[in-house]
């Protein structure tokens, strides 16, 4: 009885995440305006209030090949690469987005994932439109950033 349970469990956990292809996406090129966090009562500020930046882009479309999961529960993260190129510390870095239609709105930094979509995959392409707020320490820039976000996606098995 005590196998059966464990086996029930373990068939109830999502599978390992799969890269999701996101080549549908057109192609952009963001030249972001990144700007002071706090701009004031500047002699009030600490050292790390002092160096935040902040930058936004809107309406950044994303396109998610899902064709191969329509009809399956699924979940897709957003989640970025641990080395970011023109950053000398990882812990320096916060995304943070808001969408418009199915996926959901979360925060993530360098080496980690967030929740993007939970549910019922009912097309071959999942698309939303992605305000993106970026927020960096001005202390840890070593050239312009440039970085891509990766998708995965699991299957949730019942």
């Amino acid at each position: 009885m005590r196998f059966l349970f464990v086996l029930l469990i373990l068939a109830a956990c999502p599978a390992s995440a799969m890269k999701l292809d996101d080549t549908l996406s057109p192609l952009q090129n963001i030249d972001m305006q990144v700007d002071w966090q706090h701009k004031n009562r500047m002699d009030e500020l600490s050292e790390d209030q002092l160096n935040a930046l902040e930058a936004r882009f809107t309406n950044y479309e994303v396109r998610l090949n899902t064709a191969s999961h329509v009809g399956q529960h699924v979940r897709i993260y957003l989640g970025l690469p641990v080395n970011i190129r023109g950053l000398n510390d990882p812990a320096a870095l916060r995304l943070g987005w808001t969408t418009r239609s199915h996926f959901l709105d979360g925060t993530v930094t360098p080496g980690t994932r967030a929740l993007l979509f939970d549910g019922l995959v009912n097309s071959a392409v999942l698309v939303d439109i992605l305000d993106f707020t970026l927020e960096i320490d001005g202390r840890a820039f070593s050239a312009p950033i440039n970085f891509e976000p990766d998708y995965e996606i699991e299957i949730i098995t019942p």
